[in-house]
């Protein structure tokens, strides 16, 4: 794969980078006949903003990509937290029909019901539902009485649900966690290959990627496979997160391990939390140990039958379940926004996969911790991993001819049941490099068992995985600054010392000169020497505790009745907001941080009846 154009970045605005490709954009097509126009002017967005969801203006790049929006196709790199989809929800208020590709089905409930909650008409299409009520909500969509529809990538198999969609008119294409699409990114996805040929039988849409990591290679990556390389304009955000803290424990035993794990898990009590282990009888052993010493932990990993998977994830949506022990297979789900810690296992492979699993912490701006447990010898894990996940072009062929023993005599389909092969997405990628096999439906397109098959591909993948793991060492073994690590790593200029992570909560070490009699070398730190202090959280505004309580039990109660997360009636920050300034009137409430109109409506009585009750 040839290397991707250079790209300058300009405009430097508040931490945020807007970056073009070297090459001149081109002007955008047309839009698709019947189409409305996005607005270039962000007065509206700003209003809606304020009156649906209770926030007072745009943060990050949210102001940039809905002005760009309004000219030109968009590629947008957000950190997870800062509100990506607000640049496709806030379109779709404005002019409807916007069609917003999702790779999970969780995701899509989660976001959906919280975007309901507030007011906005949304839905989603996934398997789970039966043909009937599948079409109920395609027709919705395509007759205007729905603004947002998600869906999966494979959805698109099936022309007419695409030519249906051609023929009503899609005025926004989002493309949600972009990155899929890449070969060079840490999730690639063969399905999400499939995406640049059904933008253009759409009509060409005006289009919006998003993703929360992508250095210039996937950015470039994702603009060409969605044919938007020359129209579309970059805009990458600060990949730092203030709130979460990162810290790097040295413990090398699996037992010891463990054993730090239960410590560290009772200490945070109930608090939400991701532990990621690196193999499913990992994922199994942890949260067994976890359950043993008194914890609520459940696994999560591609091994469970799927019914399980979305039971376990509902459950800890939902809060009952406060920790799930998982495998990379738990990522892109999750959509939960108060995960107080993520723990990590074992090394990573990637300091992209990192960062966005470690992402998955503090999403509402509160602190979380990101720990990593490590020792020297994982890397020779990863290694092997490696190795193992790139295979020679013999296990290719065998993994070949087993594919075309199961594909569909008549039209070369394979199974779904292939995607779960350990070596699916690399071989997959050889495979159509060696023009055998359609990747993005999944069609073989040759029946011989003895063709050519082109491994070079694989080479340099490996290589490529070997200088990203060296990175991930680095950051583990690092002395200096973890966040200053990784944002150089994604291309910014941060300060030598963040003043969070555990190397800069330590006290720097200084040269202590020793009597010439007594010279004596500085003793080694152990573990428990480099453990920093615990996460303090930035100070809050001063509010009526009991009253925050009443609250919090309140919120409990109705998501129960409506079976939804917490999180959806309300945030712990709009709570600490009702608490603070205990408003007067049922209008009042739309001045708290979060509550927009829809909400005041719905729940302002309710909320008033507990203030009331504190005044």
């Amino acid at each position: 794969m040839p290397d991707a154009p250079p790209i300058e970045a300009y405009e430097p605005l508040d931490g945020l980078t807007v970056a073009r490709p070297a090459l001149p954009l081109a002007r955008p097509a047309p839009l698709p006949p019947g189409t409305t126009p996005l607005p270039v002017e962000v007065d509206a967005y700003r209003a809606r903003l304020s009156e649906t969801f209770g926030y007072p203006d745009f943060r990050g790049g949210q102001e940039r990509v809905l002005r760009a929006l309004g000219e030109r196709d968009v590629v947008a790199v957000m950190p997870t937290g800062t509100g990506k989809s607000l640049c496709f929800v806030l379109p779709a208020l404005e002019v409807g029909r916007t069609l917003v590709v999702s790779p999970l089905i969780a995701l899509m409930q989660d976001q959906v019901e919280g975007l309901q909650s507030a007011g906005v008409s949304a839905t989603f299409i996934n398997s789970n539902f039966d043909r009937m009520e599948q079409n109920r909500r395609y027709q919705a969509f395509v007759n205007g009485q729905i603004n947002l529809l998600y869906v999966a990538p494979e959805r698109f198999q099936n022309p007419l649900f695409t030519d249906g969609l051609r023929r009503a008119g899609v005025n926004l294409l989002a493309i949600d966690e972009a990155h899929c699409i890449s070969e060079w990114g840490h999730n690639f996805r063969p399905d999400y290959l499939l995406l640049g040929g059904v933008r253009e039988r759409l009509g060409n849409p005006r289009t919006l990627a998003l993703t929360a990591t992508a250095n210039p290679r996937v950015r470039q990556d994702i603009a060409r496979g969605l044919g938007i390389e020359r129209t579309a304009e970059h805009v990458v955000t600060t990949v730092d997160r203030p709130n979460l803290v990162y810290r790097v424990e040295s413990i090398a035993s699996k037992e010891d391990r463990l054993r730090w794990l239960e410590d560290f898990a009772r200490s945070h009590g109930d608090s939400a939390g991701i532990v990621y282990s690196a193999t499913r009888a990992g994922v199994e052993e942890t949260a067994a140990r976890l359950v043993a010493a008194g914890g609520r932990a459940e696994p999560y990993h591609a091994g469970l039958p799927r019914q399980v998977r979305t039971e376990t994830q509902r459950r800890f949506t939902l809060g009952e379940t406060p920790v799930v022990v998982a495998t990379v297979a738990f990522g892109m789900g999750i959509d939960k926004p108060d995960v107080r810690y993520v723990v990590h296992m074992n090394l990573p492979p990637r300091l992209e996969a990192y960062t966005q699993e470690a992402g998955r912490g503090g999403r509402d701006g509160d602190p979380a911790e990101c720990v990593l447990l490590y020792a020297p010898a994982d890397l020779n894990m990863r290694r092997r991993h490696i190795f193992q996940a790139h295979p020679d072009e013999e296990a290719v062929r065998r993994l070949w001819q087993r594919w075309l023993a199961v594909a569909d005599p008549q039209d070369g389909r394979l199974p779904p049941e292939v995607a779960e092969d350990e070596q699916f997405a690399i071989a997959v990628s050889a495979l159509r490099e060696s023009g055998l096999l359609d990747a993005a439906s999944l069609r073989v397109t040759s029946w011989d068992p003895r063709a050519r098959i082109d491994v070079s591909g694989i080479e340099r993948h490996r290589i490529h995985a070997l200088t990203c793991l060296k990175e991930m060492a680095t950051y583990a073994e690092t002395e200096g600054c973890r966040r200053a690590l990784v944002l150089r790593y994604f291309g910014e200029q941060p300060p030598e010392r963040c003043g969070s992570c555990d190397n800069c909560r330590r006290p720097a070490r200084t040269e202590r000169r020793a009597p010439p009699e007594r010279a004596a070398a500085p003793s080694p730190r152990s573990p428990r020497e480099r453990r920093p202090a615990a996460v303090s959280a930035p100070p809050e505004t001063p509010h009526d505790p009991a009253l925050f309580d009443a609250l919090s039990a309140w919120r409990r109660e109705q998501a129960r009745k409506e079976n939804v997360p917490a999180y959806v009636i309300a945030s712990d920050r709009t709570l600490r907001e009702i608490a603070a300034q205990k408003p007067p009137t049922k209008r009042a409430l739309l001045g708290v941080w979060g509550l927009g109109e829809a909400r005041v409506e719905r729940l302002g009585d309710a909320i008033m009846e507990i203030v009331g009750q504190h005044a």
